[in-house]
């Protein structure tokens, strides 16, 4: 069973512990430390950003990040979305992702978009299986994805 829950004084060094194969390809290409920690502190300067710890029955599994401004709110970007690598591999990414997605949907939110890494193949492909389309790259190489509902 999948939970979320926001990164709070109980579960920030354990979510910066949190590590995957991607992130250390992510950093060697940019040439930045590219893990939870940097983007935790991020989310310190930019209110609009929300950090979530995702367990999967009780375990801490991964971590995801998302930006939803007050004047969008139909809107949501996911910044970061990780699985640690010790629990790759056992369905738990798509579950996750869709729990998020819809967690999301209920909040009200109508259009999603996802940024991957280039080296993250097998993310794509779950992403195109849930719905997302490919809408180009950002300026930092990373694919854009987005999902949108229809009401």
């Amino acid at each position: 069973m999948i939970q979320i829950k926001a990164v709070d004084a109980e579960n920030i060094w354990d979510v910066c512990g949190l590590a995957s194969r991607q992130d250390s390809l992510a950093a060697a290409a940019w040439g930045q430390p590219c893990c939870n920690a940097v983007f935790l502190a991020e989310t310190k300067f930019h209110p609009h950003m929300h950090p979530q710890a995702i367990y999967s029955n009780h375990t801490l599994v991964g971590f995801f990040l998302y930006t939803r401004a007050e004047n969008q709110a139909e809107t949501a970007t996911i910044l970061r979305f990780m699985i640690d690598d010790r629990f790759r591999q056992k369905g738990l990414e798509e579950k996750a992702l869709e729990h998020i997605l819809h967690g999301l949907k209920i909040q009200g939110v109508k259009k999603v978009a996802l940024m991957l890494g280039e080296a993250d193949e097998s993310m794509k492909l779950r992403c195109l299986s849930l719905g997302f389309r490919f809408t180009g790259q950002n300026g930092r190489g990373e694919g854009r994805y987005e999902l949108e509902w229809q009401p």
